[in-house]
């Protein structure tokens, strides 16, 4: 697996979760990835209950949703079920993938620097240094 990137030292300065904030918008989703629990029936009202938002945003989020191909409905009587297609189902994943990614590099940031092992190469003693030659031994 690759190295992790460093870290600039302007990420310190940001608060708790502001990393998942700053790319994330918490509304979609939060419905998105609520949207990957295929085994409940899904309908705006629910959705809009559990993710704590009201009804009108959750069904403008789902019809954006739609628009760009994320979820698709299933209507059952009068009742319209959301679910996720393959794209949503994919874009669920990394989604979730990069929340959870942005919550451990939070928590180390919280918990502070490493204490790295200096590299093998490196000695606990410094280097000698050069002596600089007399005067009388340049002439």
């Amino acid at each position: 697996m690759a190295s992790e990137p460093p870290q600039p030292a302007a990420a310190k300065a940001l608060p708790h979760k502001a990393m998942k904030n700053l790319f994330l918008k918490h509304k979609p989703c939060a419905i998105l990835l609520l949207l990957k629990d295929d085994q409940q029936a899904w309908y705006p009202s629910k959705l809009a209950r559990t993710a704590g938002m009201s009804y009108v945003h959750t069904v403008n989020l789902l019809s954006k949703m739609r628009e760009y191909g994320g979820v698709e409905v299933e209507k059952k009587g009068k009742q319209n079920n959301y679910r996720l297609t393959e794209r949503g189902a994919y874009l669920s994943l990394v989604l979730d993938d990069f929340a959870k990614k942005c919550d451990k590099a939070e928590s180390e940031q919280k918990a502070g620097p490493k204490q790295e092992a200096p590299p093998a190469h490196a000695s606990s003693e410094p280097a000698p240094q050069k002596e600089k030659p007399s005067p009388a031994e340049k002439k």
